[in-house]
């Protein structure tokens, strides 16, 4: 299509499993798999459908720069009340081990962002929940809340709940986030909805000497086992991850595996990087990736670790860099991960970081729905190791790319993202309509569990 509008049209395409799980209707006259329920429910996700981009955003840089220069301030106003959830000090048993969610003794922190109406705002009184320890000022639209409030927050059983992971150094003010929670929170889907802010970001001020990284999967599974299962017993509960925070998503499903919380209904993984090595690669071999997207995260990081440096300096690695700043040379997102990412968990190396981290690894034992979104022209993960023959395997996944999307972009021609509105009506349709069925799974169906070749696959450094 020389002349034609094929240039500014990204193409869907499917990649589904061999068998897949067969789901059955909630008023028990049909059943259906998830593959067959895109097709006739969510057309806008199925294989061949196409959207058209946005013509000036016609490649996956242009896409991911949109993105990552514009705020969008004006678009998805979401509104929140946070709340700071101190990590007690419990363990979590696997296989009769008994693991510390970390290793600081019940002083780390965690914070909650609750979308919630807009007309609770302004509440001029909100700082005086603001716990002593949080010393920096909330991003837009965030206020503190009330904690005698927070159970009521969830109260309404019929709302299903989706929990958001955010990418790397982000937070609940992302506007990929924002605009996911802006269609879902919204009629005619009305989810409830809340941000899991990993450790130190969104101006949460940390209170232990610790972040977070791509293997770093128990601030997610502390909220769950500890929080909302024990506040919301019985509440639906979907889970959606961004780039780095659907890497912590995947990782956490995998290794729950069968033992997974049965009120999880499923999850949504977005632009995220499946082998951390091969994403490693792709940036140094690209020209923008080398000097432009690699030292870009890797000032974002530092950035970090400059915001907490009061509370980073019992860390003797943080310690040493900054008494000893010429042994360190970090300009790049790979030395960021050698010297600080690796080390302050207790791995040597980068590489041995994204060794532990890819989650490719662990995507045949997640078992609940899984639907992976990425877009073949991501200039940050690269498509080189999408899960493919991960997915073929796994029943319970299915892969959707784009050809045109960029990093977390997919900027249509009317200047909105393009999925939220597909998504949030398929995740609508599955929770309103549809059920796992689990006599349609036989176990010879699913792939063999590696992890009996390894302690858990958990980071348990200090922690047992």
């Amino acid at each position: 299509m020389v002349f034609g509008l094929g240039w500014i049209r990204s193409k869907v395409d499917n990649y589904v499993p061999i068998k897949p799980i067969k789901f059955r209707s909630k008023n028990g006259d049909s059943s259906s798999t998830l593959p067959d329920i895109i097709k006739s429910k969510v057309p806008e996700l199925a294989q061949d459908s196409s959207f058209y981009i946005n013509p000036l955003l016609s490649s996956g840089h242009t896409q991911t720069a949109y993105t990552a220069l514009n705020k969008f301030e004006h678009v998805d106003q979401i509104h929140y009340k946070r709340v700071i959830l101190n990590v007690e000090n419990k363990t979590y048993n696997v296989d009769g081990d008994d693991i510390h969610y970390d290793r600081w003794e019940g002083t780390s922190t965690i914070a909650l962002d609750y979308v919630q109406p807009s007309s609770l705002f302004p509440d001029v009184n909100h700082e005086q929940y603001k716990p002593a320890h949080q010393i920096r000022d909330l991003p837009p639209r965030t206020e503190y809340l009330d904690p005698s409030k927070e159970q009521e927050l969830l109260a309404d059983n019929s709302k299903p709940l989706l929990i958001a992971l955010h990418g790397l150094s982000g937070g609940s003010y992302e506007s990929y986030i924002r605009a996911i929670l802006g269609t879902i929170s919204e009629e005619p889907y009305n989810f409830d909805a809340m941000v899991l802010n990993s450790r130190g970001c969104a101006n949460h001020t940390i209170t232990s000497p610790q972040l977070y990284n791509g293997i770093w999967t128990n601030d997610l599974r502390y909220l769950i086992n500890e929080h909302i299962k024990r506040k919301w017993p019985n509440k639906r509960i979907f889970l959606i991850g961004f780039s780095l925070g659907g890497a912590i998503l995947a990782n956490y499903l995998g290794q729950e595996a069968s033992t997974v919380y049965h009120n999880i209904k499923g999850a949504t993984i977005v632009g995220t990087p499946w082998d951390f090595p091969d994403s490693s690669r792709h940036l140094r071999d690209s020209i923008i990736g080398y000097n432009v997207y690699s030292p870009t995260m890797c000032q974002s990081l530092l950035k970090l670790l400059d915001a907490h440096d009061e509370n980073l300096k019992d860390d003797p690695i943080i310690s040493d860099f900054r008494e000893n700043p010429d042994k360190y040379s970090v300009t790049k997102l790979k030395e960021f991960d050698h010297y600080f990412t690796s080390r302050m968990f207790g791995l040597n190396t980068a590489e041995a970081y994204y060794r532990h981290a890819s989650p490719v690894q662990r995507l045949h034992n997640v078992r609940v729905p899984v639907v992976i979104l990425s877009s073949k022209d991501d200039p940050i993960t690269g498509n080189r190791t999408l899960p493919i023959s991960e997915v073929s395997m796994n029943p319970y996944t299915t892969l959707i790319t784009t050809t045109t999307g960029g990093h977390l972009g997919w900027f249509t021609i009317n200047g909105g993202r393009w999925y939220p509105g597909p998504i949030s009506k398929l995740i609508s349709e599955l929770d309103n309509n549809w059920e796992v069925d689990p006599e349609s799974i036989d176990d010879k169906d699913l792939p063999f569990d590696e992890r009996k070749s390894f302690k858990h696959d958990r980071l348990v450094y200090g922690m047992i």
